[in-house]
């Protein structure tokens, strides 16, 4: 338990903390909200609504890449994104379940993504793109297609029996983020341009003998002194700066409640079952053969997705990670396979949840009730996550 402890501590519980802390400093200088003000803006050149509804979608999983709180994500996204697509005729129903589709957890800056990586014993950047880009590459297009079919099939149903109708908090726009300068977009995005330019698929850049490593705390280390320097010389104000500082040290503190503090009680459980030999007995109940790798990878994903349906959060996958690593490894399964699957589930079965916070913040910022978006979405998402297992069973290994 000691061991459990101290290696979580200061590894992957410094890590999340970390990240948190940068994610909330990146929304108090005003970066995250530029980011996304810069990356809507060429929307505006696509005529068709429902391919423009197609693209967003595939805006927003990108930007979630950077942005990694569903929640802040959605709600800048109310307040930037909606009122443009809003204005060029897309129904507010539409809008609001495109943004609240964000459903596939990906990314270096990611903490199930870390977590898979230190589970398994890879360079980060690796799982990264050889792991995830490959799958997502197809399924981001994909939902991106079925959005733009179903939901033109919504908003006809629902101009049949006027269905459009409540309160819509949204209908004006939110004032930019005034006096916030553009290169300020560059800060989010900064901790995994350094990673990918210091990772090992990288070296060759660099003179032969010459090489660096920088880990994930490093680098959103060095992007925050960097933005910190950048936007105090601005303003010269110690006192701003200081505040600033402390909401993002307050994040820190909230994360490591929230999050590490389970991850740690899971890995403590999760080593006693392997101590008492759980593990080993459950293996035994399987049958065995060829299938027993697919029945392994299906059990966790699906117990992933309907804990995450039933809790609307996607922090299921850290308690049950490193369990579920243990029992890959036993029986020779790709322990990035399974750890990947049970990731993907966790962010479609949150996408599924009438209680998750972002559904939640959307469809009462547009006047419709949680339901309301879950439906529109559900066939959607329901296709792109077989697909997402489907092949991330056959294409990573």
């Amino acid at each position: 338990m000691r061991t459990v402890f101290s290696n979580s501590l200061t590894s992957l519980g410094l890590t999340i903390m970390v990240i948190a802390g940068f994610s909330r400093y990146m929304h108090e200088i005003g970066a995250s909200k530029k980011l996304v003000e810069i990356s809507v803006k060429p929307l505006g050149i696509i005529k068709s609504r429902y391919l423009l509804l197609g693209c967003c979608f595939i805006l927003i999983q990108l930007l979630a890449m950077f942005l990694t709180s569903p929640a802040g994500l959605s709600l800048l996204l109310m307040s930037t994104l909606y009122p443009i697509l809003r204005s060029v005729g897309c129904s507010k129903g539409a809008v609001a379940a495109v943004i609240a589709s964000i459903c596939i957890n990906y990314g270096p800056a990611e903490v199930g993504t870390i977590l898979i990586a230190e589970l398994s014993k890879r360079d980060l950047f690796d799982v990264f793109l050889n792991s995830q880009v490959p799958v997502l590459v197809i399924v981001f297009p994909f939902i991106g297609v079925m959005h733009m079919i179903m939901q033109r099939y919504w908003d006809k149903k629902d101009a049949q029996s006027a269905g459009d109708s409540g309160q819509d908090m949204m209908a004006e726009d939110d004032k930019p983020t005034s006096g916030v300068p553009v290169y300020y977009a560059l800060f989010p995005v900064m901790p995994l341009v350094i990673l990918f330019v210091f990772s090992d698929l990288a070296q060759g850049m660099f003179p032969e003998g010459v090489k660096f490593k920088v880990d994930i705390i490093s680098a959103m280390l060095m992007a925050f002194f960097l933005a910190f320097f950048v936007d105090f010389s601005r303003s010269l104000d110690v006192k701003v700066a200081a505040q600033k500082i402390s909401f993002m040290f307050e994040q820190m503190g909230q994360s490591f409640v929230t999050i590490v503090s389970i991850l740690i009680c899971a890995q403590v459980l999760a080593e006693g079952l392997i101590k008492i030999g759980f593990i080993n007995t459950l293996f035994s109940l399987l049958p065995a053969g060829e299938h027993t790798h697919l029945l392994i990878v299906l059990f966790f994903s699906l117990f992933i997705f309907i804990s995450s349906v039933v809790l609307g959060s996607a922090t299921t996958f850290n308690a049950f990670a490193s369990l579920a690593a243990e029992m890959a490894q036993s029986g020779g399964v790709s322990v990035v396979k399974t750890l990947m699957s049970m990731y993907y589930s966790a962010g479609f079965g949150r996408a599924f949840s009438p209680i998750a916070g972002f559904i939640i913040a959307v469809s009462g910022l547009v006047g419709l009730k949680p339901y309301d978006l879950i439906k529109r979405n559900a066939v959607q998402l329901a296709s792109g996550y077989v697909l997402t297992l489907t092949l991330n069973y056959l294409l990573v290994s």
